[in-house]
Formats: structure tokens, sequence, C-alpha cells
């Protein structure tokens, strides 16, 4: 069986993409991938970068690592009231100004896609979609899903983005969508790092999310005391401020293509 390590959204979170990486180095995966947004909202960007660079893992180029490597004056991020745009300037602003110019360089020069084979399946990397770098498509948009598959000619989708993660065939399609959560920001209930070991053996895909325990009360007190918004630290400690969809309950949740959640 061929295994494969996908990681996403880390947000400049050293400490739980450590504990990832350790806990990866234990399910015997053949290759890393990461779907991209290795900065934003973390105080350490320039510890994730340089640790996914000495690693040489595969990285798709997210909204906020498009924003923070050219300078950009928003992260893409659609926001709907006066305080989440404040957040999200704080955000941008402080991790530009605290992204080395080396690492913002490295940030510009990420694919926007890649495509690789796994066994007998081809796999596409994406951030989020073809059309835009910061669309949110979740597990329930399944007409927009629908119509993302039509544009596909692999196997299996993965993307990133949404800080949910799951993995489903849907009715009619024989391909995969995968989206490994978030190692750095998850937005599910749970303050742990998430990510996915993908299978493919004989013809056939499956997953398993891991939920990954770290150190979170040292980075949210690195958040306090780095000049980024306290909301950031109250947000990682609560697993997201809100919670869209299902949580999966239990350490690690295995299925083959649609996992059950309660």
């Amino acid at each position: 069986m061929k295994r494969i390590a996908i990681i996403s959204d880390i947000h400049g979170n050293i400490e739980a993409l450590n504990a990832v990486l350790k806990h990866i180095k234990d399910q015997k995966c053949d290759q890393i991938f990461c779907t991209g947004d290795l900065v934003g909202y973390g105080p350490r960007p320039n510890e994730v970068i340089e640790t996914i660079r000495s690693l040489r893992i595969p990285t798709i180029m997210g909204n906020y690592d498009e924003a923070v490597g050219f300078l950009l004056p928003a992260c893409g991020c659609y926001n709907s009231d006066a305080n989440a745009k404040k957040y999200a300037a704080n955000s941008l602003k402080w991790s530009i100004t605290h992204t080395t110019q080396k690492n913002r360089e490295f940030l510009r020069g990420l694919p926007e896609q890649l495509e690789i084979e796994v066994g007998d399946k081809k796999m596409l990397l994406i951030h989020a979609t073809s059309d835009s770098i910061s669309e949110y498509v979740y597990e329930n948009d399944t007409e927009r899903l629908m119509d993302l598959l039509d544009y596909v000619s692999q196997d299996i989708y993965v993307y990133g983005h949404t800080h949910f993660p799951y993995s489903v065939t849907l009715p009619g399609r024989n391909k995969t969508i995968i989206n490994a959560g978030s190692v750095g920001r998850p937005k599910n209930g749970d303050a742990r790092a998430t990510y996915i070991v993908l299978g493919v053996e004989d013809g056939s895909v499956s997953g398993v999310i891991h939920k990954v325990s770290y150190d979170v009360a040292k980075v949210i007190k690195e958040i306090e005391e780095s000049g980024l918004d306290n909301y950031f630290a109250e947000f990682l400690k609560n697993g997201g401020a809100h919670v869209k969809d299902c949580k999966c309950s239990g350490e690690d949740t295995t299925y083959s293509i649609s996992p059950k959640c309660t």
C-alpha cells in the first residue's frame, strides 16, 4: 500500500507542525505533501517555512502564502463584519513584517497546484479550487463539489483552506475528495492538530484522520506576547470560534472514503 501524509494550513504554528511531523514518522508514510498556508495567525512563520524547506516537503501556495509573499493588502478571505476585518488586517500586517525576505521569496515560488501518481491513482493537490485560491468549499457543498469534479481528470482531489478534515466519494463519481483540515488552526471545535494519511492499494482509496495533541498553551502565550491580536489565542484554545458541519469523534477516525460523524 502507498501511504501519503497530507498536511495543510499550518499558519505559523511550529509547535503543532513539529508534533504532527513526529506523529507522521510513526505512520511510516512514503511521502508528505502540504496544501498550503504556512503563515498567518500564528507567531512562528519563519520556523514553519524553514522546517518545510529543510524537509523538502512539496507544498502548494495558499492564499496567505500569496498575500505574505507578494505583500498584498488582503489575504483574500471574505470577512463579513468590522471585527473580522480588523483581525485579518492585524494578522496579515504582522505576518508580513515578521517573515524574512528570504522566506517571502520562498512563498512566492510555491506552485498553485501539483499532480502526482500514488500507486495506480493520479492525485491533484491545490489549496482551494482552480477558480480561486481563497474559495471555501465544504463537505456539504455537494453541488459545487460535483461542478469542480467535472473539470478534474485526476482520481483524487486534495485541498485545504476550510480547516475541516474529511474524505468522500460523491454519488456517481469514481473520484475521491480529501481535505486534511488544519495543522495549526483547526476550526472543528477540537484544538488538536489535524492531518490525513491517504492509503492507495489495488485500486481502492482509504484515509485516516489523525488528531495530534501539542502544547497549545505555549503557542497561546507566544501569540499574546507577539503583537498579534489576542483573538487568535482564544480561537486556537477553542479549536475555532465557529463550528461548521460535523465533528468527528475519537483520537483517529478511520474510514474507507466516507467518515462517520457523531
